[in-house]
């Protein structure tokens, strides 16, 4: 038996994908220890791995940061700051074999590196490099003017990146390697098929699909109420509020459809301001749904083309239209109609008979559910998922051929 410290970003979308993963590697008899915060600690238990809470972080020392395309850098390297100190000690104590980090997690590489322990990146987004997101049609050309405009965040990068080098002798950190972190192992939960750039990446990228999607929580939701018959599943994920409008649109457009509708919205929406709710809706917060059966019966998935919602209607097959927020979610949303698998609608132009044509061109076209079939039999039987990530962890670590 290894040890393996897990180390994550306390976000539902990272940590997740993760489950199936680590619990084939406590099937396989390794010791599997998660750092996180104590909101998952009886899902991460319930696999079989022993939960060590993160200490709260002060946020007094945090500054007040501007919207833009990369607001997590200074964040990042902020927390990697804060909770090094703490880390280094407890995984000192802990006495890992190796390491598996989230890609955002900048704790988690620098202290592998510190204490000479391997390390793999676990990927729960799309993977990024220099070179994908620099040869971007879409961001390559604006990433100057986006920097120029990171120029009032990126102080507080520089200045944590400076303490960090100083108080630990490490190698000055790249702005893209800190919300990246790879290492010589790198594990995305994304098939190739769906991955943008996937010709930019090399072999230490290994793209294995969903790892058994699993959750061992029990939601206070009845699987029973939906319908057999048609679904169209409306969600945004936890972070993402495509706003009230948006919501009112989708009950307009939907309100006398020949399908059920379950729409989850954002926890900051004001019910009141959906007005009246038609017969075939039901309305449910974030949260508060098992995403992974609902989508065993959904018909359409409406969502924001991140790498969680794609992976898991990839999973099951289901066919989707893509509204994105970010340059993440629409490159992915891109490939996602690339694959004849969705529709990819920009934000500004939708409204609500925009999405009802839409919904009705992929409900009654036939090519969207056969190519969904297609790539979700390609990511279950073909990508690997979690027989090849573990495979792939263990054959670095010196445990398997």
């Amino acid at each position: 038996m290894s040890r393996v410290v897990f180390l994550n970003v306390s976000a539902a979308g990272h940590v997740i994908p993760t489950f199936g993963l680590v619990r084939e590697l406590v099937r396989q008899g390794e010791e599997v220890i998660y750092y996180e915060i104590s909101k998952f600690q009886s899902e991460i238990e319930a696999l079989g791995a022993t939960f060590r809470a993160y200490p709260e972080l002060k946020d007094d020392t945090l500054p007040e940061l501007d919207p833009n395309e990369f607001p997590l850098v200074p964040v990042i390297t902020w927390t990697a700051r804060e909770m090094l100190p703490w880390v280094l000690e407890s995984i000192r104590a802990d006495k890992p074999d190796y390491i598996i980090h989230d890609s955002l997690c900048l704790w988690g590489k620098i202290a592998a590196q510190l204490l000479n322990i391997p390390a793999v990146n676990s990927i729960s987004t799309a993977a990024f490099n220099r070179q994908s997101i620099s040869e971007c049609s879409i961001l390559g050309p604006k990433l100057p003017l986006l920097l120029s405009e990171e120029s009032a965040n990126m102080k507080y990068f520089w200045q944590y990146e400076r303490e960090l080098r100083e108080n630990y002798n490490i190698p000055q950190l790249d702005f893209i390697d800190v919300f990246t972190n790879p290492e010589h192992v790198n594990i995305c939960y994304l098939p190739r098929e769906v991955q943008p750039y996937v010709e930019k990446f090399d072999r230490t990228f290994h793209f294995v699909g969903p790892c058994d999607p699993v959750r061992a929580f029990e939601f206070d939701f009845s699987i029973e109420q939906l319908s057999a018959n048609k679904l169209i599943l409306i969600s945004f994920g936890t972070f993402d509020d495509p706003g009230i409008e948006f919501y009112q649109n989708c009950i307009e457009a939907f309100k006398d459809i020949d399908a059920q509708v379950l729409m989850v919205i954002s926890n900051f929406t004001d019910l009141d301001q959906l007005g009246n709710v038609p017969a075939n809706f039901i309305i449910q917060r974030t949260g508060t749904i098992p995403q992974l059966k609902v989508l065993e019966r959904t018909s359409l998935f409406i969502m924001h083309g991140a790498g969680g919602g794609t992976r898991e209607a990839v999973w099951y097959s289901v066919p989707m239209i893509a509204i994105p927020q970010t340059y993440e979610q629409y490159i992915i949303s891109l490939e996602i109609e690339a694959q004849g698998v969705g529709i990819c609608l920009k934000p500004e132009v939708v409204n609500a008979e925009l999405l009802r044509q839409t919904a009705l061109k992929i409900l009654g076209d036939s090519s969207f559910k056969a190519n969904s079939n297609r790539l979700g039999k390609t990511c279950r039987t073909e990508a690997g998922g979690t027989k090849r990530a573990v495979n792939e962890i263990l054959k670095y670590v010196g445990k398997c051929d």
